[in-house]
């Protein structure tokens, strides 16, 4: 599996993800009401092509995943990593906000998660949905570049395919810098393991604060939004931005301890250093028209309430 297969997963992965949308919407539309087998659906059709791309080339899928064992003090101090990285996270979620709105609170009371089964929302998005993305982003994504260039421009890669996926602007930005997080995780320790451990803490983390301020009130997220002032988005961006300072290096530092206890000191800065190194042409066609086609689907909402606003007015002046 090297980055031209990669690049052919992928599309193939838009290609069906952009059919399923539109099949359910059409044929089944009162499943997009339901978020957990919403994301269920979505999740396979994002990682499975991906992963039968995987299973009939000639890789040995443990070795080339990278699915190995971490130790047990690794694993404890990903939790404090993931605190310490989660300021940067949501530094580039207000960003993000500058320009575009927030695609998860608005969507918060449209699905009702308040009124969800808690633990059907948190196997779907807590951890089915970390799983499959973790596997085909940080597994085969970022190994099959990694196996034709450079770390560096494998991990830019990977994070701006697994950023894609979540189709919309607002998210795709801090997913962009979390798949980046993620893959000096993998790095760092050398397993797929426990990025998808840091992912389910994220996603789990969320899921539970939205479920447990959803049932405190229903209109939790729209009333924040609305106290949400280009003022205070402003104050808030300075804010984390010293947070951030503050925290960054706290999470570099655990990254490079966790690389030292599971003996691989000194992989962290090869990443910087062995950026220029030879490698295949990753650029290729299918990719460049996957692209194409995640940029339209992330415009498209954009786009139709542009529409719809100018074909009010056009109705309005017609006597």
């Amino acid at each position: 599996m090297n980055g031209r297969k990669v690049n052919l997963a992928f599309l193939t992965s838009i290609i069906l993800y952009i059919a399923c949308v539109f099949g359910i919407a059409f044929l089944f539309p009162k499943l997009l009401e339901n978020l957990v087998l919403n994301n269920l659906i979505c999740e396979t059709i994002i990682a499975l092509p991906g992963l039968l791309f995987l299973i009939f080339s000639k890789d040995k899928i443990p070795e080339f995943l990278h699915l190995k064992k971490i130790k047990i003090g690794t694993l404890l101090v990903i939790i404090p990593f993931t605190f310490f990285s989660m300021p940067l996270i949501i530094l580039a979620n207000l960003l993000s906000q500058f320009f575009v709105e927030n695609e998860i609170a608005a969507a918060m009371e449209d699905f009702q998660i308040g009124e969800m089964p808690f633990l059907l929302l948190l196997f779907s998005v807590g951890i089915f949905g970390p799983f499959c993305e973790e596997l085909v982003c940080r597994g085969v994504y970022y190994r099959g570049y990694r196996k034709s260039g450079s770390a560096f421009k494998a991990m830019i890669l990977s994070s701006l395919l697994f950023a894609l996926v979540h189709m919309n602007l607002n998210q795709a930005v801090y997913a962009f810098v979390m798949g980046m997080m993620a893959v000096l995780l993998v790095e760092a320790t050398g397993s797929l393991w426990s990025s998808f451990f840091y992912h389910t803490l994220i996603n789990s983390s969320q899921v539970f604060l939205m479920h447990v301020m959803l049932k405190a009130n229903p209109s939790a997220y729209s009333e924040s939004a609305e106290a949400m002032t280009m003022e205070t988005m402003v104050f808030a961006l300075g804010a984390y931005l010293i947070i951030v300072a503050v925290t960054l290096p706290i999470a570099w530092a655990l990254l490079v301890w966790m690389s030292g206890h599971e003996g691989r000191r000194g992989v962290l800065p090869l990443i910087w250093i062995e950026r220029k190194k030879k490698e295949d042409k990753l650029l290729t066609i299918p990719l460049i028209f996957a692209f194409i086609l995640c940029i339209a689907m992330m415009l498209l909402p954009y786009l139709m309430s542009y529409l719809i606003q100018i074909l009010y007015r056009y109705l309005a002046v017609i006597p």
